[in-house]
């Protein structure tokens, strides 16, 4: 049951068919195609070719620099991403040379071509950038004011581990101009961080966040993981609780995705202490309806965030973006990636730079961008990502907006596709509207599944692919 005293948004308790569908494997659609999809063999050349094209086309396109700085200095066994742990500070500052040649390569590209790059926004992610000493962290900043007004971004944002992290260094990168800090949370219940190998009591966090430190940035996100281990309906809600006492900006709610064949550490992770999958959607129904019950606005698929946050105003004019990074404002919609594994899209190419460090650092070393694998959207690929941004942004699909954008007639060109929503419509997640068709609040909760007859990579038959081939 819920918790008493919880407000609904669902007029009864999920069911068996509400868990089995929810649970079902799938996209989240951060990109379309999913990373999966995109080809190996696409590299420096292929790359440089589509930002020549794309600046020629759109020389003022807003654009979203994305930095990723690989180290941590102790391994969280949930974690699913790219990382690297050292404490070896020679070998994190050989690393930041790297990066800041990598710059310095964008830089010179730029001015080759007679490009002057419009960067709204700058975000640190990682592995944890806050494990850069502070010396290294302005040497990076200093680098980038050669391609941006650091000073006049729209959002300058920086993930942070709040075990390592002082108040110092906050306020070193308020100097800097970050204004946006992220922490990765998960969970605040003591056995479940003992678990997962990060121990990061709720008064830690608390006091980190004191009110000077509030002053200081725009935005405090809050990243939630709900599947981890020994973590109950109960637990979480206590979890969440304790969120909504802390007042974030924004909270992304992720699901768990236990993959020891893909990240071997996951193994310390005892399978058998996982919630049952059947808790999952409950757990997810529950923390839904206590944020926004908190006052906070539910935005796409699992991102949150409060009414004057930019996000929530984004969400009101309908300009939701989406990316690697959950829902964004949507003011910067192409991305530039620096760093190994970085993303980049922009126009109608995806690209992603190489895994291994020692890769990153021969490519830039040999004056070309490390980029190994990409993805080029036909026109058909444009509209059904289109498509499929809408519903999960907007949770509506205009037929006439995209009717518009690419001159096409909507129901004949996805005949197939709206007879394979019928049964959304049937079953009360989907409804008719002046323009199209809308996410009824029920609806909301399978938002992914109602992309996935748009995904001509699904129609085929074939098996959704997280990582590649």
């Amino acid at each position: 049951m819920a918790p008493s005293g919880h407000t609904r948004l669902l007029d009864r308790e999920p069911d068996h068919g509400f868990i089995a569908k929810f649970n079902e494997p799938g996209p989240y659609y951060s990109s379309y195609p999913t990373l999966g999809r995109w080809r190996e063999g696409m590299g420096h050349d292929q790359y440089v070719r589509a930002l020549v094209e794309f600046f020629e086309r759109e020389p003022n396109a807003p654009i979203y620099l994305y930095l990723h700085i690989p180290f941590c200095a102790k391994l969280c066994w949930y974690c699913i991403c790219n990382i690297q742990i050292s404490n070896n500070r020679e070998r994190i500052q050989r690393f930041v040379d790297v990066l800041l040649a990598e710059i310095d390569l964008l830089k010179r590209f730029f001015d080759c071509h007679g490009i002057v790059p419009n960067i709204r926004e700058i975000h640190f992610g990682g592995g944890t950038p806050s494990h850069l000493d502070n010396a290294q962290v302005s040497s990076v900043v200093d680098s980038l004011r050669q391609l941006a007004d650091v000073g006049g971004l729209d959002e300058f944002a920086m993930e942070i581990d709040p075990r390592t992290v002082t108040r110092d260094n906050l306020a070193h990168y308020h100097a800097l101009g970050v204004d946006r800090i992220s922490f990765g949370v998960q969970d605040f219940d003591p056995v479940v961080q003992e678990r997962i190998n990060r121990i990061q009591p709720f008064e830690m966090v608390r006091d980190l966040l004191s009110p000077d430190v509030r002053k200081m940035f725009s935005g405090v996100n809050f990243d939630l993981l709900y599947g981890l281990p020994m973590q109950t309906r109960d637990s979480f809600q206590r979890t969440v609780a304790l969120t909504r006492e802390l007042s974030p900006s924004r909270i992304t709610l992720i699901k768990y995705a236990h993959a020891p064949e893909i990240r071997k550490h996951m193994k310390m992770i005892d399978r058998s202490e996982l919630p049952a999958v059947e808790q999952l959607p409950l757990m997810f129904v529950d923390a839904v309806e206590a944020l926004v019950a908190a006052g906070y606005d539910w935005i796409g698929i699992d991102n949150f965030a409060r009414p004057d946050d930019a996000l929530a105003e984004a969400a009101r004019r309908k300009s939701v973006g989406r990316n690697f990074g959950g829902s964004t404002p949507g003011r910067a919609d192409n991305i530039i990636g620096l760093g190994p594994t970085s993303t980049a899209t922009f126009g109608r190419h995806y690209f992603q730079s190489v895994y291994d460090t020692n890769d990153y650092t021969k490519a830039v070393r040999e004056q070309r961008f490390p980029i190994f694998k990409g993805f080029e959207l036909s026109q058909d690929d444009l509209i059904r990502r289109d498509v499929i941004f809408q519903f999960q942004c907007a949770q509506e699909l205009d037929f006439g907006a995209i009717e518009r954008k690419f001159g096409i007639e909507f129901d004949g060109y996805f005949g197939r596709e709206i007879r394979d929503l019928e049964p959304f419509i049937d079953q009360g997640m989907l409804e008719h509207s002046e323009n199209g068709l809308r996410v009824t609040t029920l609806g909301r909760f399978f938002v992914r599944h109602i992309c996935r007859p748009f995904d001509r990579f699904l129609q085929d038959g074939s098996q959704y692919r997280i990582h590649g081939p």
